[in-house]
Formats: C-alpha cells, structure tokens, sequence
C-alpha cells in the first residue's frame, strides 16, 4: 500500500453536527445566517467559512512573526488551489498551524485548527463543482491575507477596494459561484459583477463599526481623502458602504424568487448592516463608541425578511425603510470588480 493511501486511511472527518459546533463557536453572525439556505449549501458554506476562519486565524496570531505567518498563508493558498489533494502537504500544514498559535488564540479558533484535517477531509467529500469553487475562493482570500501581512499600505480609496475585495468580496464571489453551480437558472454573470461590491458593503460596515477597537491599535483602514477631518471621513465612507448595500440588494433581486432560502440569507445579513450603519451615522461618526444593533432588533430583521424575501418590490421596499436617512453613494459594481477581482485571473 503506498504511503499516501495510508493517510488518506487515517484521515477522520468532521461530521455535519460537529462542523456546525464549530462554526456556532466562533460565528455568532453566520451561525444565525447560514442555516437559512438550503440544506446541501448549508453544509458548503459552512465549511468556506471554517476554511476563511483557518486562514483568519493564523494571520491573526499576535505572537509569530510576519514572516511565518505569510509562509504558512502561501502555502495554504496553494493547496486550496490544487484542489485540496496534496496529504502531506496537509500534514505539514496542520502541524504548522498548532505549531503556530498560542494563547493569543482563543479557545474555539484552537479547538477549529486541531480539527483542520477534518474539516479539509469533509471539503474534499464534496461535489466536484462545488469543491472546485471553495478551492479557488479560499486560494485567493488565503493570498490575499499573505499580501496584506506583507506591507499593504491603505493610503487611498483604490488600496480600501483591494483589502475589502481580498477578505470579503472574493467571499461575495465564492457565494454567487455556489449559488449558480446550486441552481443554473441564475444569471452568473449579473451575480458576480455585483458580488464584490456585496462583499464591500458588508466589510465596510464591520471597518466603520470596529474603529473604536482599529484606533487602540494603531490601525485605520478608512484613508482620509482631500483633507477631510475624521468625522467628514466617516460619512464619506458611510456614503460608499450604503452604495455598496444598495447594490447587494439587486444582488439579491437577482436570484429566483423560489430560492426562499438563498434570498433569506443574502437579505438578513444585508438589513442587518445597514442597520448598523444607520446606527453609526445616528450615534457614532467619530468612532469612539462600539455599537451594535439589539438581539430584539435582530429578531425583528428575521421575521420581516422571512415575509418580504420573495418580492423584489417587498425586499426593495424594507431595506428602504431601513436606511431612511442614511445618504448613499452608488459606485459602479461591475467597474469595481472589473479593477480588483482575481477570480477569473492566474493567481500563480
């Protein structure tokens, strides 16, 4: 028996139950959100996230230095896009990684990394179409965050679009491709020139919110522009985010209305921030405050996203209501990604 066949033996993987444990344990957000979809995406984009936590989780570690952390990032890149099937660079990973965090790491993202074998053995358990899709998302986040460690200077609004496109429109990307390969009635391509300006939308709204935290470490990731103070800073950037949820929601109005649950899930998380970001521009434009939006708020969001989510007039209308108040500027979406994307492009 060849050596490779003996590991593939010993490979255990995670079931459903305990890839959901995982996800409740360091999501709260997406643990809500996920399981609105249908059954078999469920168990996909769980797993995408767990394999963006992955990579998250290293470049996050504040006690390895850059250089090692970039090294392992590479690496994972390159074995996400060789489809996952290289063991023994598998292996290495994994050991690498426990190697790697300490107890700068909390608990759960510890707890995710120990099972990284098993969660790789329940990706590649997949169908090929959609393990080819997580493989090239996850190849180019994992990149992305290796250029980000490397020096990326966020000097100008171009430098803002590429961070947003490498840790969460590729994300927007990887959603549409799924969504397509999951029901080929979808239009892929008015989906996916609007996914990266969807990602954006959703980050920028996590960038504005954490300021406060982002500030205490020396970090910002919203540049000021023609000489504009902090606070006149912050409502440019609110302007650009709520463009950018405004075009999540043709986003959504792209999908069939019969994908109940797509739409649920694409439409939760979108009401979800621009709730926030109306918040912020309410209460918070100098980034000194950490706000977020109630549990009870929440469960509002849910239940009027379950009523509205099949009419594109309805869903219109409520993200409307929402954001009464908020400006917006519209950017155009297909130019975005046009600019920032690498998915249909050679990444090594």
């Amino acid at each position: 028996m060849s050596t490779t066949c003996a590991f593939n033996m010993q490979l255990t993987q995670i079931d459903f139950s305990k890839q959901q444990q995982h996800l409740q344990k360091v999501s709260r957000t997406f643990a809500l959100t996920i399981p609105l979809l249908p059954e078999a995406l469920v168990d996909y984009i769980s797993n995408a996230y767990l394999l963006c936590r992955i990579a998250d989780t290293i470049e996050d570690e504040p006690n390895v230095p850059t250089n090692q952390k970039v090294a392992w990032l590479n690496s994972f890149s390159m074995f996400c896009a060789n489809e996952f099937s290289d063991d023994m660079q598998l292996l290495s990973l994994h050991k690498q990684a426990i190697e790697l965090v300490t107890d700068g790491t909390c608990l759960p993202e510890r707890e995710l990394l120990n099972d990284l074998e098993g969660v790789i053995s329940r990706t590649r358990s997949f169908p090929h179409k959609y393990k080819m899709v997580l493989a090239r998302g996850v190849s180019i986040l994992s990149n992305g965050m290796a250029k980000s460690l490397q020096g990326l200077k966020i000097n100008t609004l171009d430098d803002v679009d590429f961070y947003c496109y490498y840790v969460a429109g590729v994300v927007g990307e990887l959603l549409a491709a799924l969504f397509y390969e999951y029901d080929n009635t979808i239009d892929k391509y008015s989906l996916m020139a609007l996914s990266v300006s969807f990602g954006e939308g959703l980050q920028l709204t996590n960038i504005l919110k954490d300021r406060a935290e982002d500030s205490q470490r020396d970090v910002s990731f919203l540049p000021c522009e023609n000489g504009m103070n902090a606070e006149e800073t912050a409502k440019y950037y609110v302007k650009l985010c709520q463009g950018h949820l405004c075009d999540a929601v043709d986003f959504i109005c792209q999908l069939p209305p019969n994908e109940k649950g797509i739409r649920i899930f694409c439409l939760l998380n979108v009401v979800m921030a621009t709730s926030t970001l109306k918040l912020i521009s309410k209460e918070d434009l100098s980034g000194n405050k950490k706000l977020k939006i109630s549990r009870n708020m929440v469960k509002f969001l849910y239940l009027i996203c379950r009523i509205v989510a099949k009419n594109n007039f309805l869903v219109k209308g409520f993200f409307n209501f929402l954001s009464c108040g908020v400006t917006c500027k519209r950017r155009n979406a297909k130019e975005l990604r046009d600019k920032v994307s690498c998915w249909e492009k050679q990444v090594y």
